[in-house]
């Protein structure tokens, strides 16, 4: 399986592989509250899934905000290391844990990549129920302050459910053709959206943060077999939506 993909920025973004680990702190994404939380809780290692260094740089500014949290984690001896489509596509990464959220035992792949078949996203059967309710239980389910449904008939049933953590637009016609009868994911525009409901396949845009967020805690079980280590996971949308 590839690690990463072609276009992907994952592992060490700033730091030394070779120095010892004790204290590692995982997010989401990285920012300044995320840096100070680390430099309070002396973590020599921030883990994040979306990478602080994606494009290359042509100069790191002290003024700017990303120039800021480069200072201070050089400042303060502490690493970044980022697990981007490499977590999207583990066995037990980012759409395991979406699945487990959201009740589903077993599925398969929805666009597998890989030789192994794995890749991105997932599709199952699932018990008959009402899109509405369906949409309730989602947003309960993957504790969302608010989801956005896109159907052309209240009363569809759904009977497949496709779903993909983070931005997962590009996969809709993998939806569409695997049977799909709704497909979670997050940040739809309109006219992807449009796309969908001509092939009858609803849409729940449940959120980037609040369908992939949820692998960390899994991801913290994981390191907490490691004795040597302290493992703190601090759960925060750096993007704050007020709902009004």
């Amino acid at each position: 399986m590839k690690p990463q993909e072609d276009w992907d920025n994952s592992g060490l973004q700033i730091g030394d592989l070779n120095i010892n680990i004790k204290t590692i702190m995982l997010t989401l994404d990285i920012d300044l509250n995320a840096v100070n939380y680390a430099k309070e809780n002396n973590a020599d290692l921030i883990i994040t899934h979306h990478p602080l260094l994606f494009n290359s740089l042509k100069s790191i500014d002290y003024n700017t905000y990303d120039g800021k949290i480069i200072r201070d984690l050089i400042k303060n001896n502490i690493n970044l290391y980022s697990m981007h489509t490499s977590l999207d596509m583990a066995e037990k990464g980012i759409n395991f844990e979406l699945a487990n959220k959201l009740e589903i035992v077993e599925y398969d792949i929805l666009h597998p990549i890989n030789i192994d078949k794995s890749g991105y996203g997932g599709i199952a059967d699932v018990e008959p129920v009402n899109i509405i309710e369906f949409a309730e239980k989602v947003k309960l389910l993957l504790n969302c302050q608010s989801i956005k449904l896109y159907c052309c008939n209240e009363k569809q049933i759904i009977k497949k459910v496709a779903f993909c953590g983070g931005s997962g637009s590009e996969f809709i016609f993998d939806a569409i053709n695997s049977g799909a009868d709704v497909y979670i994911t997050g940040d739809i525009k309109y006219h992807q959206a449009q796309s969908a409901l001509k092939s009858n396949l609803c849409i729940i845009d449940a959120g980037h943060y609040n369908t992939e967020h949820h692998s960390l805690k899994n991801l913290k079980k994981v390191l907490d077999n490691v004795k040597e280590l302290d493992i703190l996971l601090l759960e925060k949308n750096t993007v704050k939506e007020i709902i009004i």
